[in-house]
């Protein structure tokens, strides 16, 4: 998450988000998505600059809702959270980094598998979706879908 602030009113700004909570960097689009009930993230395994097969799977009539995703490209040493939005009888689910504009990063990439439960749903969903985003260090990324 992180704190936007105005260097006209950095007091005001502190105090409100500390009374309202910070808003999550997301991408547009992505601003009313909810944070995932929870995400397990493995220790770093794998080399992204060998062939890979970065991909997920979902049982949609899971209840709650769990998305298992394999070899997820990130950082090494970077840890990252979940978000998901439902759109129409859908859910997408993204993934990025915890800190979106970090000051100092490993040199390395490796692979992550991650276990995002997305939470206890009413009925079962009629596909799902997952996303990923790398953090806005060189650029600001946009999400890349993670095919099944």
């Amino acid at each position: 998450m992180t704190c936007v602030s105005s260097p006209r009113s950095v007091w005001s700004v502190l105090f409100a988000g500390v009374l309202a909570g910070c808003a999550p960097d997301l991408p547009a689009g992505w601003e009313d998505a909810e944070p995932v009930a929870s995400l397990e993230q493995a220790e770093c395994s794998g080399n992204p600059y060998e062939a890979f097969d970065e991909r997920f799977e979902a049982d949609l009539e899971s209840d709650p809702l769990v998305v298992r995703a394999f070899e997820t490209h990130f950082r090494c040493a970077q840890d990252v959270e979940g978000y998901f939005r439902e759109v129409g009888d859908a859910v997408e689910v993204l993934v990025q980094p915890v800190d979106m504009t970090p000051k100092a990063v490993a040199g390395c990439d490796c692979l992550y598998d991650l276990t995002i439960e997305v939470g206890a749903r009413d009925t079962p969903p009629a596909s799902v979706s997952l996303f990923r985003r790398w953090d806005s260090l060189n650029d600001d990324n946009e999400p890349v879908a993670i095919l099944e």
